[in-house]
Formats: structure tokens, sequence, C-alpha cells
């Protein structure tokens, strides 16, 4: 699986270069903020959304396939004094025994499923350890056509990071194409240290369509009770949002 290199060997820098989506930290915090019940985070990777929750009191618990990942967040907490439950596991087979009041698939993970097949077995894996009217959380990127387009694996500059205990500056760029007939994007990150190494990191997507995540929430046994452009509560545009943010609930 490529994605182990993505959560695993890099995962020390992967705060540097992944900042998340405009506003999602805000939208959960305001969204649970009279929430009484407990929260499952699925791919919270190294807290970024489950630091802030946790410092308003809430009771989440982050799951996480890769360790390196978790690892991270459970140092970040204890800096903070924050007491934190963790749980590995892929989030179309993982069994608990506790069910939550609601689960948040945070940063796009929920496109880390290639298949229809693995898209139902997490939905019916998230209503299984969802309360009764449990509501179920998740962001997927709109497909963009002209940025589509542009994606014909030419390199491109994405950052410029200072690592910790590292001197210099290190470069980072990325290239990516979109396979039409797999609705999968793929990606790669050209990470130059200061010393000149380089480094590659590959990464896919899947991206999915509005009626396509429909249909799936639907078979799974959901009702949608909201769908939102970005993470402001904006509207699907006709003209193409950035990002669908889905707000379903188990019946």
């Amino acid at each position: 699986m490529i994605e182990s290199l993505y959560h695993n060997k890099f995962a020390p820098i992967y705060d540097l270069f992944q900042k998340g989506v405009k506003n999602d930290t805000k939208f959960y915090l305001d969204y649970f903020k009279n929430f009484h019940g407990s929260i499952l985070e699925i791919g919270a990777g190294t807290g970024r959304i489950t630091i802030p929750l946790l410092e308003h009191r809430l009771d989440i618990t982050a799951l996480d396939i890769a360790p390196k990942m978790l690892s991270l967040l459970k140092e970040k907490a204890k800096r903070k004094k924050l007491a934190v439950k963790t749980i590995r596991g892929d989030m179309k087979t993982f069994k608990l025994e506790k069910k939550f009041g609601a689960i948040i698939v945070t940063f796009r993970s929920f496109q880390h499923l290639y298949t229809v097949e693995d898209q139902m077995k997490a939905l019916r894996n998230f209503k299984k350890h969802l309360k009764p009217r449990g509501i179920l959380i998740f962001d997927v990127y709109a497909p963009n056509m002209k940025y589509m387009l542009q994606g014909n694996w030419q390199w491109r500059h994405d950052s410029v990071v200072s690592i910790p205990d590292m001197k210099g500056k290190t470069k980072i760029d990325f290239r990516n194409c979109y396979n039409l007939a797999e609705q999968i994007m793929y990606q790669e990150y050209r990470i130059t240290y200061p010393n000149g190494k380089k480094a590659i990191l590959p990464l896919r997507m899947r991206f999915f369509f509005r009626f396509e995540i429909e249909h799936l929430l639907r078979l799974a046994g959901f009702r949608i009770v909201a769908l939102y452009g970005d993470f402001k509560k904006g509207k699907v545009r006709e003209n193409g949002s950035a990002e669908m943010v889905w707000v379903a609930q188990k019946f």
C-alpha cells in the first residue's frame, strides 16, 4: 500500500505541509458545542482536529490506520496535558464494543476508499458503530474540471518549510494526474532536503460526484441531513464548490 509511506515514514513532517481544509476545525467546534454524546473521529492523523475538540471537553476517540500518526497525536495531547483515547484501525473493518453519538471522517479521509465495495464496507461499519439517529459527517473535495485538466504530471511548487532539528529549508513540490475511468487522482510530493537529497511521497485519492455520494449513503442506510459547499455551510454552487461536506443520520 503506497499510502503507508505517507502515513508513517513521512508522518513527522505531515503537519508542515498539510494544513487541512479551510474552516474545518471551526465547523466541528461549532457543530458540537452543545453536544453531550461521544464522538469517533476516523482518520484523526496527528490530531489537528482531535486536539481542539478535546480542549473543548468533548468526548472524542481518535482512530487512524497509521501508528506513527497516532503516536504524534498522543505526544501533542501529552504536551497539553490532555487525556486522549486512540485506536489503530481500518475504517472498513474496525470493531468496537462502544457505539457513538457521532462519527466524523475528517480531512477527506473517505477518499482513501478506492472501490464501491470498500466505500460500502466503511459506511456500513460506521452505521454499526452509531447509536440510533447517530450523526455521520465527512468531507470530500468537489471535482473541478478546470483543475483536473491541469493535472499533467508536471512538477509544481507547493511550499518551503523548516523541519525541526534540521538546518536550512526543505522544498516541497507536487505533481498529479487524474484517471477519469477509475475516478482516482494520482499524486506525488517531492521533498528536497537542505542537503540536496530528495524523497518521493506517493498519494492517491478517489474523487466523487454529488449524486454518487447520495446513492452510497442511501444504500448504506443513512438519511441525508445537509450538504454544504464549504465548511462555512455555504450552498453547493452551480459554478462549482471546492468541497462537499455531508451530514447524514442513521435510520
